[in-house]
């Protein structure tokens, strides 16, 4: 056998500054690194004390041995590149707003702390304090940090869930052609997060002008670097995907300064991981030693402190011939801008004690602020299928096609994304048939990481583009949970409706094909069950064009539930271009009666449709009613009230398993709502409360058939319920 050598990856480099480097810098520059450190610094031990006063609700991650690094990131990039963090990023928010408010002429001596980065100061606190005028709207408190205008681009409080939508957002300025570069920081327990690697895969697949810039301060809250990554260093995983790798001391801020510059200047080295070695002085929250809890020795603590990036930067200063007064002014400047911002969020009470100004906190009528788009009238006008000269027979698919090629030609944001939508006629539905021709690179094939596309699209949704996002199967959904329901479903109104994310996530349900327990799953019932999701449901190629047409226009994000048994169905469309709208919230009455409400979804729409028909034959009438749409703050409860106060009875029809179902919680609010209207108690069909199986005969037995809904129907019509 013979051994041959595979070809290299991407070297990996170490960057290591110089005393010619330090030389170079300016001294205005230099007093600015040293005054952004303190002023970070000064923040982060008030905001420890105020915790201990029971003035910060929630927990507060410091970043006090760490300010090198988001100092020396901050001033090598510009105002249009972008921060993303952690959990742990007041370092990163407070030195990307004071470069973004101050000019290269800026000099700490003379201009001391401005008012625009006093501002800054302010609004962190009122953030983290959870006041109306955070960067938030006091939502996010310490973890969830967005500004637009500084280029903070959002931390996320789950270990590495926010490195797929940071790297959305750095694709998202490529794909506009934009001239702007994102810095992801992460931490070293992040980088073995299933997300971060299929984000970084995507990103180096997709051109992302993306650092991966990973804080490694040697501990996963009390786990070791060496217990939580196989890799002997952080920077080697860039390797798995044709990456190039860097690192450097993030101690001193001139040395993180100039890795950044030399990464940012040349186009080749991105997207790239950089390894920034630092250390945190404290536990993963609080102001408690790390050795109090047995994970560190206090000798390594006593190392690592020596090497304190103020201090060392204090004896850099005095070496460059910078005085100690004008150190010492710098750091008066610094604790004088916290304390002043902290007095302007406190005052103290008739018993002395002090507490936070009450006109600060947020309304209760601010709360669903940002939550989803609630402007449902402003995308209309609208039309239902009998308002129209509907001619043109289409099937299902064929309206997913047209429609989506209609975005994608009025709205060069768009851009379309899944698995095999570019292959095998249209992807494994022709619903993208010839798509990915007229539009290259705006339909794009994605990897099989649900996780990563979904949360890149997420980020690319924050940053301008429109995504519309294939899950092949609904029960895949649940691969990519985080990214949907933490991330995109959350961070619009987490960021205190600052910033909208405006996507479209299609899938299908397939059960009924043999696919069994793993690709047969109903997503509504768990769609439903977090707030931020609207959930579409079209059972006719019109219905289709329309609501998906209505979803496209919100600036929230929407899933549209498409179910395999409408793909061979014809329908009737108008000539011309696919541009009609439907209501979201709106029912539909599909057939008229008076003895009993239908209420009924996706296929759950033909069984009770054909089951009714049956049940006119017996002399009664069931009114069936297709929702359409099913998340609750949707849920068209005026129709369906309509509906009970003529007929008096009420029954649900869905395939979803009774425990995995909307139809159990959709009666009880109508029985809370209705109870007086209602002569019988409410019914429901449903599929058996197992996972569906592969064989033929026994998946049928599970799922509800027209033979089972109308025995119900019927019985509800008589009041035999």
């Amino acid at each position: 056998m013979k051994v041959k050598k595979i070809p290299s990856p991407p070297p990996q480099r170490e960057l290591v500054a110089d005393d010619n480097d330090w030389a170079a810098i300016p001294r205005a520059e230099l007093l600015a690194m040293y005054q952004h450190m303190a002023v970070i610094r000064a923040f982060e031990e008030k905001l420890l004390a105020l915790k201990d006063d029971g003035l910060v609700n929630g927990p507060v991650h410091t970043s006090i041995g760490q300010e090198a690094v988001a100092v020396g990131a901050a001033l090598a990039v510009r105002k249009q590149d972008k921060f993303t963090g952690t959990h742990r990023a007041h370092h990163q928010y407070l030195a990307k707003a004071f470069v973004a408010v101050t000019s290269n002429r800026y000099d700490p001596s003379h201009d001391g702390i401005t008012d625009e980065m006093q501002a800054h100061v302010l609004t962190l606190f009122k953030e983290i304090m959870g006041l109306a005028e955070g960067c938030s709207g006091g939502r996010g408190g310490s973890m969830h940090l967005f500004n637009e205008e500084i280029g903070v681009a959002g931390t996320n409080a789950i270990v590495g869930g926010g490195i797929p939508p940071a790297t959305g957002v750095a694709w998202a300025d490529h794909m506009q052609g934009h001239d702007s570069v994102t810095v992801c920081f992460y931490g070293d327990g992040a980088v073995y997060q299933g997300v971060a690697h299929e984000a970084c895969n995507l990103a180096s697949l997709w051109d992302a002008p993306i650092i991966y810039a990973i804080e490694n301060n040697h501990f996963a809250v009390a786990t070791s670097r060496d217990e939580g990554c196989s890799a002997r260093n952080l920077s080697h995983v860039a390797a798995a995907y044709g990456m190039p790798g860097f690192q450097v001391n993030g101690m001193d801020p001139v040395s993180v300064k100039l890795a950044v510059e030399h990464i940012v200047s040349d186009p080749k080295n991105l997207p790239c991981f950089l390894e920034i070695e630092t250390w945190r002085h404290y536990h993963h929250a609080g102001c408690i030693a790390g050795s109090a809890f047995g994970y560190r020795s206090k000798d390594e603590e006593a190392e690592w402190q020596a090497r304190d990036p103020l201090a060392q930067f204090e004896e850099r200063l005095r070496k460059r011939g910078i005085s100690c007064e004008v150190i010492e002014q710098l750091k008066t400047q610094a604790q004088a801008s916290v304390d002043a911002a902290a007095a302007k969020v406190l005052t103290t009470d008739a018993d002395g004690t002090t507490v936070i100004r009450d006109e600060l906190w947020p309304t209760v009528e601010s709360a669903p602020h940002g939550l989803r788009d609630e402007n449902l009238d402003g995308v209309g006008p609208f039309v239902e299928a009998e308002d129209c000269d509907c001619t043109r027979e289409i099937k299902y698919p064929q309206a997913i096609t047209e429609v989506t090629g209609r975005w994608l030609e009025q709205d060069p944001g768009v851009v379309v994304m899944g698995e095999e939508v570019c292959n095998m006629g249209g992807g494994a539905y022709g619903a993208t048939k010839g798509l990915y021709k007229i539009y290259p690179g705006r339909v794009r094939n994605t990897p099989i990481t649900e996780g990563g596309f979904c949360g890149l699209a997420c980020g690319a949704a924050m940053n301008g583009m429109h995504p519309v996002v294939e899950l092949m199967f609904s029960s895949f959904g649940l691969v990519a949970a985080d990214q949907l329901f933490n991330q995109i479903g959350q961070l619009g109104h987490i960021y205190g409706g600052n910033v909208s994310v405006p996507l479209v996530c299609r899938t299908r349900v397939a059960a009924g094909l043999g696919y069994g327990a793993q690709h047969s799953q109903d997503p509504v019932s768990l769609f439903s069950l977090f707030p931020g999701w609207r959930i579409v449901v079209p059972t006719t190629p019109f219905d289709y064009i329309g609501l998906f047409n209505a979803a496209m226009k919100l600036k929230s994000p929407t899933l549209i539930v498409e179910h395999h048994g409408f793909y061979s169905e014809p329908g009737m469309i108008p000539d011309g271009m696919p541009d009609h709208t439907i209501e979201i919230g709106k029912a539909k009455v599909l057939r008229e009666g008076a003895d009993v409400t239908v209420l009924a979804y996706g296929w759950g729409v033909r069984l009770a449709e054909r089951a009714a028909v049956q049940l006119a034959e017996e002399g009664l009438s069931a009114e069936v009613l297709d929702l359409r749409t099913l998340d609750d703050a949707s849920m068209d409860y005026e129709a369906i009230g309509r509906s009970l106060r003529k007929t008096g009875a009420l029954m649900t029809v869905e395939e979803a398993q009774a425990c995995n179902a909307i139809g159990p919680k959709l009666i009880r609010a109508c029985e809370q709502r209705w109870f007086d209207y209602l002569d019988a108690p409410a019914a429901s069909i449903n599929a058996l409360d197992i996972p569906l199986p592969v064989s033929r005969r026994m998946e049928l037995l599970c799922l509800p058939d027209i033979e089972r809904t109308l025995k119900l129907m019927r019985k509800a019509a008589r009041r035999e319920v």
